[in-house]
């Protein structure tokens, strides 16, 4: 079913019944109706609990995108003839697109990109190959499940307790979880949960590739509302973002390739880049809420970027490297403090 993929990262696990998915839903659950015979207005106004002229505006949608309807009958449509999710013609650039975002899909892997599959095959007879794109990146190694994937996402939507064996770095432990979103992040999943009986508004992130078991539990719990969930998961770039713990700005300088890279991506949450100077070289300012959104970047660009504010983040960059330079060649660290 296409209703069962929204390719938003940061909104994987939506509810169908939040309102920012709903009309997202409803259109995706109509086209799959429409490929296997007429549907009707009546129907379908009662199944989603909205009016008639909802679903009206929901066909026209549909129409507009290009999935010509036909009305045999008062409140009654179908395809027009010819008309299929199965035989959809895409242009070329629309192809370029698919393919591009198919490519994306195959990077994080397990049930999304089986998934992404099924949506590709449903759209066009073409191959990858046809494509102007190709995304090059990393591959998922752990993808997610699809038996996780859709427990999680059952458990998220009937807001049901999950028990689950956890592997983290002090052990493996059972807990209770009140699941709220999935997240995914430079190829990772992670399962946004609140711990049953922990405190209230914390939401601790687990990776999904790290859960050993996974039971549905018949007690339910009262999910956060989705202006808090927006707060916490707010302008975040990286998983680290996600975390309503301090903020700290930040202030950098990036010459070279690193400037140019930071004005072409927006990499850092609430990231403002300078015009170049006469040398080329750009300051950015940011607002992070852990150095690990800033550290692995700065580590990666040196010595074209370095971090004029705020001290205390400049001195834990030389600490990694003096560690890293301090390590012998069995990988034990040099005696002495830094």
């Amino acid at each position: 079913m296409l209703s069962g993929l929204s390719f938003n990262l940061y909104n994987w696990g939506m509810s169908k019944k939040d309102s920012g998915d709903k009309k997202y839903y409803r259109v995706l659950n109509i086209l799959n109706r429409l490929n296997e015979g007429p549907v009707r207005v009546g129907d379908l106004s009662e199944e989603f609990a909205v009016s008639g002229r909802s679903i009206q505006r929901d066909l026209e949608r549909i129409n507009l995108t290009g999935f010509h309807l036909d009305t045999p009958q008062k409140g009654v449509y179908t395809f027009a003839p010819g008309v299929s999710l199965n035989s959809f013609n895409l242009t070329s650039d629309q192809l370029s697109v698919l393919v591009l975002m198919r490519e994306m899909a195959g990077g994080l892997g397990g049930a999304i990109k089986e998934a992404f599959d099924k949506i590709f095959a449903r759209a066009t007879a073409s191959t990858a190959s046809d494509s102007y794109f190709y995304s090059v990146g990393p591959r998922a190694l752990n993808p997610l499940t699809r038996k996780f994937y859709e427990d999680i996402i059952f458990a998220i939507e009937r807001r049901k307790k999950l028990k689950v064996s956890y592997a983290a770095a002090e052990g493996t432990r059972e807990r209770v979880l009140c699941p709220v979103k999935i997240l995914a992040s430079e190829n990772f999943f992670y399962m946004m949960a609140a711990v049953d009986g922990g405190k209230t508004g914390q939401f601790p992130k687990y990776r999904v590739d790290r859960i050993r078991s996974l039971e549905i539990l018949p007690d339910e719990f009262t999910p956060p509302s989705p202006e808090l969930i927006k707060k916490i998961i707010g302008p975040a770039t990286t998983i680290w973002g996600v975390n309503e713990g301090r903020k700290m700005k930040v202030e950098l300088k990036a010459v070279g390739a690193a400037a140019d890279f930071l004005q072409s991506k927006e990499i850092l949450p609430l990231q403002k880049v300078s015009k170049p100077s006469p040398d080329g070289s750009v300051t950015v300012k940011a607002v992070i809420h852990h150095p690990m959104e800033l550290v692995p970047l700065v580590l990666h660009w040196m010595p074209e970027i370095t971090i004029t504010e705020p001290r205390e983040l400049r001195n834990e960059v030389k600490r990694r490297i003096a560690a890293y330079l301090g390590k012998d060649g069995n990988g034990a660290g040099a005696s002495g403090t830094v």
